[in-house]
């Protein structure tokens, strides 16, 4: 059974700033004043709420992974970005996943979910909003076929939006 973003960061104890945005969450109602669309990337693959208006770029080079970005265009720090990897031992060891493998630099505060996903903060030097996201590790049964790691940068006093935006996340297939 998956568990939610909100629930799993509410048993987080790994940072006491998890336990101020959660406060923070409370004393906000999820997403006030904001209006959520769901969106897709051309071509599928994954949706997700996002403010109505964010725009979508395929940030993508040759390698092993696509990276899509959606973003405010009044703001571009904040932002959404898509990993998609086909590395298989990036988030598996012994032949089970290990989500925590496809985690960001500087993470602050992490915590399973489930068995193929993780939940996680971190920030970064070069965006002043905390990056709140998800490690998902896809898989057909008990397959390893890759991973996809969601970072959301949002105001911190945002965070009831960000939970709402992340626990939106679906991957299609």
């Amino acid at each position: 059974m998956r568990m939610s973003y909100s629930d799993a960061m509410r048993r987080s104890l790994a940072a006491g700033i998890v336990w101020i945005s959660l406060i923070l969450a409370v004393a906000v109602p999820a997403a006030a004043g904001v209006v959520l669309t769901r969106v897709s990337p051309p071509g599928g693959g994954y949706s997700a709420q996002l403010p109505r208006g964010w725009r979508f770029a395929n940030a993508s080079y040759p390698s092993d992974h696509s990276t899509h970005l959606w973003f405010d265009p009044a703001n571009a720090l904040r932002k959404m970005e898509v990993v998609l990897s086909g590395c298989v031992g990036c988030v598996s060891s012994g032949g089970a996943p290990n989500p925590s493998g496809g985690l960001p630099t500087d993470v602050v505060a992490r915590t399973r979910l489930n068995r193929w996903e993780i939940a996680f903060e971190a920030y970064s030097s070069d965006d002043p909003y905390p990056d709140n996201g998800l490690v998902i590790v896809m898989h057909q049964g008990s397959h390893v076929e890759g991973y996809v790691e969601v970072g959301l940068w949002l105001p911190a006093k945002q965070h009831s939006t960000a939970t709402t935006i992340l626990d939106s996340f679906r991957l299609k297939g």
